[in-house]
């Protein structure tokens, strides 16, 4: 099975890293975890310079999923993807519309069992039923 590289995309460092951390006790070695958390230096925000460069280091993974928090992280991973210059990189990277921790949690799991980036989304989606009461 070929790794799945996921991305997590946070206004925050620490969230991005936190993130990383609980997903990745999920799914053992099928997985390869980016965190893009903060600006490069220090602030909150997003940069897609960062998330650029996370892409790059997983080109060798089948799929590239990225897990974003707030809106301007979709729209510095958009840029990000558009800035891909290499054709069959681009095309690996998909943004999932999953929460972020719950989101990343669940795609961790399927990706732990399977690389199928659709059932990888799939459940990653269904992370936003998941009622907590």
């Amino acid at each position: 099975m070929a790794k799945t590289g996921m991305i997590i995309v946070s206004h925050s460092e620490e969230i991005a890293n936190g993130v990383v951390k609980l997903a990745s006790e999920m799914s053992g070695d099928n997985v390869v975890f980016k965190a893009a958390g903060g600006t490069g230096d220090g602030r909150l925000g997003t940069s897609a310079m960062t998330v650029l460069k996370a892409i790059e280091e997983l080109a060798d993974c089948k799929s590239i999923l990225i897990y974003c928090d707030l809106g301007s992280s979709v729209l510095s991973s958009e840029t990000a993807i558009d800035m891909v210059e290499k054709v069959p990189l681009k095309a690996k990277c998909h943004i999932v519309d999953a929460p972020l921790v719950e989101g990343a949690f669940f795609g961790a799991v399927e990706a732990a069992a399977s690389d199928d980036v659709q059932k990888i989304i799939s459940e990653s989606d269904h992370a936003r039923n998941l009622h907590k009461n």
